[in-house]
């Protein structure tokens, strides 16, 4: 434990812990803050900012682990009292105090900006372990690698941009899984994947730890074949741990369905997810604007639920909350109701029926729905639309007196009406 302390003291990253705390935050809280008083997307954005962090961490891992080659010590090193493998990993160790400090700072400043809004719940600590198992593997990576240049700069540089290029190409969510982008409530970890990401963690510290000293004849503590052995079932285990990591993949499984969703009052009701208890209030807007359709122009279903709460088998049908934005939830309910309203006892149309003045009144009619049941035009930030239709004009239609919008509305319904029964 002493010797520990003595590495805390004198490790280079004591100087570069500031930079890695302001790197997670401004990740944390630079890039958008929608996720705040949602505990599962507040859990996947505590993980995101070590796909920013865990870089410059093996950089700086690299270039404290090559303090011994530069100043000569590895022969000194190989005759110490102390065993070498222990050397190895109280300074390992020392790199990864301050890179998982730093990880939980965000961690912290995350949980304590949700937890008033939130509601009952708490971090996930899947999505947390996740975001730790990325930080210490790739710490350790750079450690291992920091130790074969006795340069100062090109061990960091080639361990900072190879970790860049090989969390954002090899690690995305469909490919290896080291990182997830959304929290979203009906997905959550599989425990297989997030077991295999923190065993290759683990075994990345080990190969830190032992593989490098242990080929090295003047460490006569671990020279010879028992350490070879142990030195080549280690890069043995690190592949299998790699081949695991695509076995169970993909990293985020379905999740099984609420007992009891949160549903707003009145009828029709839009039941939520009860980790989505912040969008209540919006949900019920959206249930009030609901009941000021025109009567009679609509069939309007009696519920319409957020995806999952249903369970899985209704994905496709169910809205979902995209960003905190409930405009995707309005389409996918507007897409609901036109398909309840379609005309009873006429085919589906087919072959000509299906014109362009068909389509555009669909994509029409289905986008004044959307904005009407959002309460006003499409966001800023949320772009494209059904092929033809102009969504300024459909913003510009919803702010005309009632009676104007149904005439607008007639002439789409009579539209589709005609391709369904002619």
């Amino acid at each position: 434990m002493k010797l520990y302390w003595m590495e805390l003291r004198r490790s280079p990253l004591r100087w570069w812990f500031p930079l890695f705390v302001a790197l997670d935050l401004a990740a944390l809280f630079g890039r958008s803050r929608w996720w705040i008083g949602d505990w599962p997307q507040t859990s996947v954005q505590t993980q995101i900012p070590a796909f920013y962090f865990a870089p410059l961490l093996a950089a700086g891992a690299a270039w404290a682990a090559g303090r011994t080659s530069r100043n000569n010590l590895d022969a000194q090193l190989g005759v110490a009292a102390r065993p070498a493998w222990r050397i190895e990993l109280t300074q390992l160790f020392a790199t990864l105090t301050y890179g998982v400090a730093a990880y939980g700072v965000g961690v912290v400043a995350a949980a304590v900006v949700s937890a008033p809004t939130a509601g009952p719940g708490f971090l996930w600590p899947s999505y947390v372990l996740l975001g730790v198992a990325l930080v210490v593997a790739f710490a350790s990576a750079g450690h291992l690698v920091g130790h074969w240049s006795r340069s100062q700069f090109v061990g960091p540089v080639i361990c900072g941009l190879g970790s860049f290029v090989v969390i954002g190409w090899a690690g995305a969510p469909k490919a290896l899984g080291l990182f997830v982008l959304s929290g979203d409530p009906f997905k959550q970890v599989a425990l297989p994947a997030l077991i295999a990401r923190c065993l290759l963690a683990v075994l990345l510290v080990a190969a830190a730890g032992f593989v490098r000293r242990s080929l090295l004849p003047a460490h006569r503590a671990w020279n010879g074949t028992a350490s070879r052995v142990g030195a080549v079932t280690i890069c043995v285990s690190l592949c299998v741990a790699v081949v695991g990591l695509l076995a169970t993949a993909p990293v985020q499984v379905e999740r099984s369905a609420p007992r009891q969703p949160l549903c707003t009052t009145g009828s029709p009701a839009v039941c939520l997810w009860p980790d989505d208890r912040k969008y209540l209030p919006q949900a019920q807007g959206m249930t009030e604007r609901l009941r000021q359709l025109p009567s009679g122009m609509f069939s309007v279903p009696p519920v319409f639920y957020e995806r999952g709460v249903r369970g899985p088998q209704h994905a496709f049908e169910d809205f979902y909350i995209l960003e905190g934005s409930m405009w995707d939830a309005s389409e996918t309910v507007a897409g609901s109701i036109l398909h309840a309203s379609r005309p009873q006892g006429c085919p589906l149309p087919l072959g000509d029926k299906i014109t362009p003045q068909f389509v555009l009144a669909t994509g029409e009619l289905n986008m004044w729905l959307a904005m009407r049941i959002y309460g006003g035009g499409r966001p800023a930030d949320m772009h494209g639309g059904p092929p033809g239709v102009d969504m300024d004009a459909i913003a510009r239609v919803i702010t005309q007196p009632e009676g104007e919008q149904l005439a607008w509305v007639t002439q789409r319904t009579e539209t589709i009406h005609h391709a369904y029964c002619g």
